[in-house]
């Protein structure tokens, strides 16, 4: 015979007087009221009350308010907060795991929870030092995330584990993609970074330069800093053209650099592809030109390649960047 609550859960018709029932229902009130007077930053007593439920009997069914409006469901929002506290609470192989079992549920995801699920994962994915797993999260997320920029965390993640080419690649084109901002100051200095550890000193001393305009004409701390004669009287403005010329002529000190054939071109939609001896085509656009060139077939160019996230194969992949045109290969 079954329970009053395996008939209830079952949609059938129950006793809502049953002994079980009424306990349960006011153990929930008391939780509830628990949980409304929980400080949202107390990780650890938010996620003791999550552990008082039983996840397996909350609905996946989106809350709709009387105005029709949709929001996130009980078992939604059970997963978001537990992978979010997990996290926060340093247990990082239970954050992974409450998050592997969140994308095996039916749950249709509201706001950006999905990406925050997937973002946690991907941080305590790097803490387990599974660093190839968190690579491709935080590649497929994108900037998906408001205020979390996936160009740092990747760039942290490369610098952290000895992969300082694959950081220099993503900091350049993170450079050349931005354009010129005084607000853009914490890029900068990681670039003056960069010039330092490479071995061009005039390129080096444009940064120095550059970043000490920079601070100045933002009202920085410039204590410790200097800046050579020759470029004293140049505003930031003008340092960051003659910067920028010079470390995109000087690449291959910082950046792996390739050669290749331009093999395909769509002019109307500005991209094509670079031939390959062992693998697909590599993808490019115009878009990631160095300069404003003029794109054609069997053209040989200069590029750099950088991890990226193929969103309608779902797949990492990887993409042409930073192209110049070397010469026009006639013998094609």
């Amino acid at each position: 015979m079954k329970t009053e609550k395996e008939k209830m859960l079952a949609g059938e018709v129950y006793d809502c007087a049953d002994n079980e029932l009424l306990t349960r229902w006011h153990k929930a009130k008391q939780l509830q009221q628990e949980y409304n007077n929980t400080l949202t930053t107390d990780a650890g007593k938010i996620s003791d009350l999550l552990d008082k439920l039983d996840v397996q009997t909350l609905s996946v069914d989106p809350f709709i308010n009387n105005a029709g409006k949709e929001y996130e469901s009980k078992k939604e929002k059970w997963y978001r907060l537990k992978v979010r506290c997990s996290y926060e609470l340093g247990d990082y192989a239970k954050c992974v795991e409450y998050a592997n079992n969140a994308f095996a549920q039916p749950i249709k995801w509201h706001y950006n929870n999905l990406n925050w699920v997937k973002y946690y994962r991907a941080s305590s994915l790097v803490q387990l030092k599974r660093y190839e797993e968190a690579e491709n999260e935080f590649l497929s997320l994108g900037n998906r995330i408001p205020n979390v920029d996936s160009f740092e965390v990747l760039y942290d993640l490369y610098m952290n584990t000895g992969k300082e080419k694959e950081a220099y690649t993503n900091l350049v084109y993170k450079f050349f993609t931005s354009g010129y901002n005084v607000q853009h100051l914490s890029l900068y200095e990681k670039i003056l970074e960069m010039t330092h550890a490479g071995k061009n000193s005039e390129v080096a001393a444009l940064a120095d330069a550059f970043v000490y305009k920079v601070k100045e004409e933002t009202g920085k701390d410039l204590t410790g800093a200097s800046i050579s004669d020759e470029y004293k009287d140049m505003n930031s403005s003008t340092l960051y053209d003659r910067f920028y010329n010079q470390l995109m002529e000087n690449l291959d000190a910082y950046i792996e650099r390739y050669e290749g054939k331009v093999v395909y071109y769509n002019k109307d939609k500005e991209f094509g592809s670079i031939y390959q001896d062992d693998d697909d085509n590599l993808f490019f656009r115009q878009a990631d030109y160095i300069y404003d060139e003029v794109v054609e077939k069997r053209d040989v160019v200069e590029y750099s390649v950088m991890k990226t996230f193929d969103a309608k194969k779902q797949r990492p992949t990887t993409k042409a960047i930073l192209l110049k045109t070397l010469y026009e290969d006639i013998n094609y």
